[in-house]
């Protein structure tokens, strides 16, 4: 179930499901999560925020890096950026389309962006059956050479959420104090998440 607290604002052109088909279709045929093509159907890639006193803040939420990856260093803190949309105009800079087809042979294999992140990073689905559905976070800023990618694609790879509900439940506001934020983690907040 979705918070109560979370608005949607500025949705893309409405879809209906020959849309999104044709969208998957121009993607290879992939399947993408149930809970995102509702929301892609009724919001197109509407920003989700949290309201305060009727000021929309910064968002935020927390990421779960394996040891040894070098975003560990940066810590657990990522901005929500723009969710991409699926648009009738392709020069639209988050369109869902577009973006696959610019970056992802820098992805992870069977993972698909769906929002940005602070400094070119990207939001993804994880499409391996066995954890279908799961977001991660794919960190722009960490990105090594071809030679690392084919040997540990997931490198600069986080772990966010469960599942596409899970991920908006995950949204926080961004902190006053970056600092007592961070230190109110638990010290062992990396080590239950592995990428393969």
């Amino acid at each position: 179930m979705l918070r109560k607290d979370i608005k949607f604002d500025r949705p893309g052109p409405a879809i209906v499901q020959a849309d999104l088909d044709r969208v998957t279709a121009a993607l290879g045929g992939i399947q993408l999560p149930q809970e995102y093509e509702r929301y892609m159907l009724r919001l197109n890639g509407a920003a989700p925020d949290i309201v305060l006193d009727d000021r929309p803040l910064s968002q935020l939420l927390r990421v779960w890096w394996p040891v040894g990856s070098p975003g560990a260093d940066d810590g657990h803190g990522v901005m929500l950026g723009e969710m991409h949309k699926i648009d009738v105009d392709p020069k639209v800079v988050s369109d869902l389309l577009t973006t696959h087809h610019d970056i992802a042979h820098l992805l992870p294999p069977s993972s698909i962006a769906f929002a940005n992140s602070a400094g070119g990073g990207r939001f993804l689905f994880d499409l391996r059956p066995d954890r279908f559905g799961e977001v991660l976070h794919w960190s722009y800023l960490h990105l090594a050479g071809a030679e690392m990618l084919a040997q540990q694609p997931y490198h600069n790879v986080a772990w966010v959420a469960r599942d596409f509900i899970d991920f908006l439940n995950r949204i926080e506001i961004e902190p006053a104090n970056w600092n007592i934020w961070e230190a109110a983690l638990p010290p062992d907040s990396d080590m239950d998440w592995r990428p393969e």
